[in-house]
């Protein structure tokens, strides 16, 4: 749905209007050249000097928490990671800036070891989790996505495995956002 009117100007007369009917906390929750560019000055927040980047997210549709590892290779000889802890029905991401050769749920050096795992009781580190079975998948740049797509892993239950879970992933191409 696009709203009839996309000035700068309604946009900062309803974060104003919000602000002085007791909106205080709008504030403290958005960044300040968020806000800045809302009021419609020239500003806009960009990632560290403007570069290009891949949004990576990690989505459960479970209603047990999550445990995702997210490895990519940005060089050559570089390879990341990061641990992504997602609440039940919750989704979590973030930018990755470009170049990355190399994406999956797991290890990128053995992609048949499980990347997901699902925490059973309260949700905390003690407690007893079902590995996921593997996603076993090494998303490769300029094959399944370029620099500006959005990858969205998703973690959801399933009948079809023997965890009782499955993950997928689910690309957004950057030219289908405008």
């Amino acid at each position: 749905m696009r709203w009839p009117c996309r000035t700068s100007a309604t946009t900062g007369l309803l974060v104003a209007a919000c602000l002085l009917a007791g909106c205080a906390a709008v504030g403290s929750l958005f960044n300040p050249e968020f806000l800045t560019a809302l009021s419609g000055s020239s500003q806009a927040a960009s990632l560290p000097g403007d570069a290009p980047a891949l949004v990576v997210a990690v989505e459960n549709a479970t209603n047990r928490p999550a445990e995702a590892l997210v490895s990519y290779r940005t060089t050559a000889e570089g390879v990341d990671s990061f641990w992504a802890t997602v609440e039940p029905y919750s989704k979590t991401a973030q930018a990755l800036a470009c170049p990355v050769e190399e994406i999956t749920l797991g290890l990128l050096s053995d992609p048949g070891e499980p990347g997901v795992y699902i925490r059973l009781g309260g949700g905390t580190v003690n407690d007893p989790y079902i590995e996921v079975e593997p996603f076993g998948v090494i998303l490769k740049d300029g094959i399944n996505y370029d620099c500006g797509d959005s990858l969205t892993f998703r973690v959801q239950p399933s009948g079809a495995t023997r965890s009782g879970y499955q993950t997928y992933v689910y690309i957004r191409r950057a030219s289908e956002g405008e």
